[in-house]
């Protein structure tokens, strides 16, 4: 019966004297077994809890980019109104001035057909097409 019960004795202060503490092994056992799941469980949450912080600084810094990013784009966009209005200013002022030097519009290119110089590839074989074409 010994057996079954595991005895501890606990010193304290004179006046307290000696204690005996008798736990059954069993008891003993289980209670192991509830700190060992109980120390997992606490582990495992304190794990848990870092990730998630990991996770939202993370996503702090995301969304501190993101609004810098957007100011950026924000400031882009004026950039962009302010040389279109300039621009147009521009194109205003160059109608005017041909206007008063009595211009025609200079902005078209000047066609390259019958300039000299030896065909190309391209050219050769699209030649040959139209002249097969036409016999």
């Amino acid at each position: 019966m010994n057996k079954e019960y595991l005895n501890i004795l606990i010193f304290g202060h004179m006046p307290f004297g000696i204690r005996e503490v008798r736990i059954k092994k069993e008891t003993l056992k289980i209670l192991v077994y509830l700190l060992a799941f109980l120390q997992l469980t606490v582990t495992f949450f304190v794990c848990d809890y870092i990730q998630f912080k990991k996770k939202t600084f993370s996503l702090n810094q995301l969304r501190q980019e993101s609004h810098i990013q957007k100011s950026q784009i924000q400031l882009f966009s004026t950039e962009i109104e302010e040389l279109e209005k300039k621009l147009a200013k521009l194109k205003d002022v160059d109608r005017r001035i041909r206007t008063i030097a009595n211009l025609e519009r200079g902005h078209e290119i000047p066609s390259f057909i019958g300039m000299g110089g030896p065909p190309s590839v391209s050219a050769q074989g699209r030649l040959r097409e139209e002249t097969n074409g036409v016999q």
